[in-house]
């Protein structure tokens, strides 16, 4: 009788102990991530988004939108030691532009008034048309300037965010005085390469990252989780060739996701064989 007893104790001492393994983490698996410092950026660079204006109603499809870049110089490489680490897209400096919570997209086109002799940059207008078609109702625009490796610049006037509608106006969804998250690397608009970092960039509003405050979960896969407590970008190690999601969360000071439609997102990325 005692040895059942000992048996049925052993057997739920280890369904306990089953249940309380943890999850595998990003320490756990081959993914490692490596904090960085931000790229020097000058704090006379910023964007705005001239038309359309806050608010405005447009009556279909397509979108265009012209943006005011301040003393950044659209197209031109990154001369950073970066770029040496990282995918590089060929298109130069760019400013990133996001649609609701779609991937971003590049600019790095004419500008409307280009460059003189002299290679004056400080103000420059680009107009351009949104690549996809929007449904009727609210939508929300965010731009900002990054380097020619995907990295955005965190300057307080290098970001800009601004609502519109199609077909008809409607109580706001977009309460950009709260904190929110917006998504950048890693991306599809790179070729990324097993076997190289890939970067991590992402860009808060209206909060501080800190160890008891608001916080960022990052998690690939589904699997490898990170607790992220600065703002800076970072470095992401061992990700083989083949598609990855990369989400992430903006949490609380209480552990738990801030409300809004932006502070939980999920991306599909690709990365390519090496040669």
């Amino acid at each position: 009788m005692k040895s059942y007893l000992f048996l049925g104790l052993a057997l739920c001492g280890s369904l306990f102990a089953a249940e309380q393994t943890p999850k595998p983490a990003m320490a756990q698996s081959k993914i490692r991530l490596m904090p960085v410092k931000r790229t020097p950026e000058a704090e006379s660079s910023g964007v705005v988004i001239a038309l359309p204006p806050p608010n405005a109603l447009l009556k279909s499809n397509p979108v265009w939108l012209q943006i005011r870049v301040d003393g950044y110089p659209i197209g031109a490489s990154s001369e950073f030691d970066r770029q040496k680490d990282l995918a590089v897209s060929d298109q130069g400096q760019t400013m990133h532009v996001v649609i609701d919570n779609l991937p971003y997209f590049a600019i790095s086109e004419q500008a409307l008034d280009p460059f003189n002799e002299a290679g004056w940059y400080y103000e420059t207008n680009y107009k351009f048309e949104v690549p996809s078609k929007l449904d009727k109702g609210e939508h929300l625009v965010r731009v900002f300037l990054a380097r020619s490796y995907g990295e955005s610049l965190k300057g307080e006037l290098t970001f800009f965010a601004s609502n519109f509608y199609i077909g008809a106006k409607g109580p706001t969804k977009f309460d950009l005085s709260r904190p929110y998250l917006t998504y950048n690397e890693p991306s599809n608009q790179l070729f990324l390469v097993e076997n190289r970092p890939v970067l991590l960039d992402f860009y808060i509003s209206n909060c501080e990252l800190t160890k008891d405050g608001y916080t960022i979960r990052l998690t690939i896969d589904k699997r490898a989780t990170r607790i992220l407590t600065e703002w800076q970008p970072y470095y992401i190690y061992g990700l083989e060739a083949g598609t990855h999601t990369v989400r992430l969360e903006l949490l609380g000071p209480n552990g738990n996701l801030v409300k809004g439609p932006f502070n939980d997102v999920e991306q599909t990325i690709t990365v390519h064989k090496a040669k």
